[in-house]
């Protein structure tokens, strides 16, 4: 089936996956159009730089009739108008999730899963692939985010592929894979998976599902990753297992040997730099070094990807280990993931998808490495009712580091999953509040978190824009008004 010469439309084409493809299948010669709401989304200039044009209104009489496939993310509905229409004029409908699994079955596909550091760590082994191959490798990526500065898609050929594989009402599961990196397992997503376990044990199908012959990479310093390996070893004999990790007893063991330098036991003589610091984010990079090495050695000949061939010696795994912990330190970050947006005033503005407590976590300790002496405040914005309910207590202790917070009314997602009168988050603002611990505030609406935050920020503070909801276009409007106090 050729799928890049068609013509499609998608509905919900601002969302960060739904961009990607967009710009991909553009890249590969599709006519892409396709449409959302009228809130502003950092992903509108992606999409602009590509030339692809969009809607913003759901009206059906957007789909013309010439359009071949609609893809739509799956947070709307299959009665949605638009899916309606497009049935009745037999088109190819698809959600995001089954035309992704589609092009799965196109070439040999691999895959980033994990409950966090999935676009990070996708995003890395797509810049490793490119910066040591000279863009040669001929691979391409769909993930939810970018490298800081570059487009939101990498697609150098289509030999392979390399996809951000989301847990989510088990969308991974429809996924033709080769191979898997799977940097932890926590409870997420309660709005669909009961408790842990059930998370645990969709991993478990995934690896059911991999290719035989395949192979299955795991973060040692995840314990439920670790349960997940050992299922791995006693039901899959035929794949290739590997771990990384401070904690793992194999070759991509992390050990830190001077200030922000790191090596790894397979090259234990070769010590790196890298720009991040800690534990979970480094992990995140090593694992990206780990499915790059995998990926290219699941070639038939790595060594044509390479320019610098005097680097690339008989011992390969050791040589390419060399080539790539080379590049890591020059890579730029991920785009949404602790993004400095820009500073004024000795104020640093963040943006910052964290939404889980567990990032969170990771993230404001990150911050507090990086950025020394300076104050914090977090304009952190709810995503889902549901997960705010069943992860409450997380959110309460990892929402109490920083300096100052503003919780903004939770993110009303195509999901449906919120409550109409916002009482989690207005509770979680309380407890904090109670505690004592902080300046914290509920505002519901955007002109109040602005004012707020202009008046609370001074020198040497940090202001953080933090959560999955869209809520990064507040920076500048927060510098704008401390501006003119």
């Amino acid at each position: 089936m050729d799928l890049y010469s068609k013509r499609y439309f998608m509905l919900g084409i601002k969302g960060s996956g739904m961009s990607s493809l967009a710009v991909l299948l553009h890249t590969f010669g599709s006519c892409v159009t396709g449409c959302d709401e009228e809130q502003y989304f950092s992903t509108e200039q992606i999409l602009k730089r590509a030339g692809i044009e969009y809607h913003e209104s759901f009206d059906a009489s957007n789909l013309d009739s010439s359009i071949e496939t609609v893809i739509f993310s799956s947070a709307y509905p299959s009665d949605h108008p638009i899916l309606i229409k497009a049935l009745s004029l037999e088109m190819q409908v698809y959600s995001y999730p089954q035309f992704l699994a589609l092009l799965s079955r196109q070439q040999d596909s691999y895959a980033v899963a994990g409950t966090h550091g999935k676009s990070t760590t996708t995003t890395v082994t797509s810049y490793l692939l490119s910066v040591v191959s000279n863009n040669t490798f001929p691979f391409y990526t769909v993930c939810g985010s970018n490298e800081i500065g570059k487009d939101y898609t990498v697609a150098h050929g289509r030999d392979c592929a390399l996809f951000e594989a989301c847990e989510y009402q088990d969308h991974f599961l429809l996924y033709a894979l080769r191979g898997v990196l799977v940097t932890n397992i926590e409870w997420d997503h309660p709005d669909y998976f009961a408790d842990v376990e059930s998370v645990q044990r969709s991993f478990e199908i995934l690896v059911d599902n991999l290719e035989r012959g395949g192979f299955f990479i795991y973060c040692a310093d995840d314990p439920q990753a670790v349960l997940l390996a050992e299922y791995a070893s006693n039901h899959r004999s035929d794949l290739t297992i590997l771990s990384y990790g401070f904690a793992s007893e194999g070759p991509f063991k992390i050990r830190r040997t001077g200030d922000d330098l790191y090596s790894v036991d397979l090259c234990k003589e070769r010590h790196f730099p890298l720009g991040v610091s800690e534990p979970a984010l480094v992990d995140n990079h090593i694992g990206a070094m780990v499915l790059s090495l995998c990926m290219l050695l699941d070639r038939p000949n790595p060594r044509l990807y390479f320019t610098d061939q005097d680097s690339v010696s008989d011992e390969i795994v050791p040589s390419l280990v060399h080539v790539m912990s080379s590049k890591l330190n020059a890579f730029a970050g991920c785009k949404g993931r602790t993004e400095v947006l820009f500073e004024e005033g000795n104020i640093i503005y963040i943006d910052d998808y964290a939404h889980h407590p567990s990032e969170i976590r990771t993230s404001l300790r990150e911050l507090r490495l990086s950025y020394p002496g300076y104050k914090i405040l977090v304009i952190f914005c709810l995503h889902t009712a549901s997960r705010t309910k069943a992860l409450f207590e997380g959110f309460v202790k990892q929402l109490s580091e920083p300096d100052a917070l503003i919780i903004q009314k939770t993110f009303a997602s195509a999901r449906n999953d919120q409550d109409e009168d916002d009482i989690y988050a207005k509770r979680l603002a309380s407890e904090l509040l109670d505690a004592n611990k902080l300046l914290v505030s509920y505002k519901d609406a955007d002109e109040d978190v602005v004012g707020l935050a202009a008046s609370w920020l001074q020198e040497r503070w940090l202001c953080i824009t933090m959560g999955a909801g869209n809520n990064r276009f507040l920076a500048q409007r927060i510098a704008r008004l401390h501006r003119s106090k």
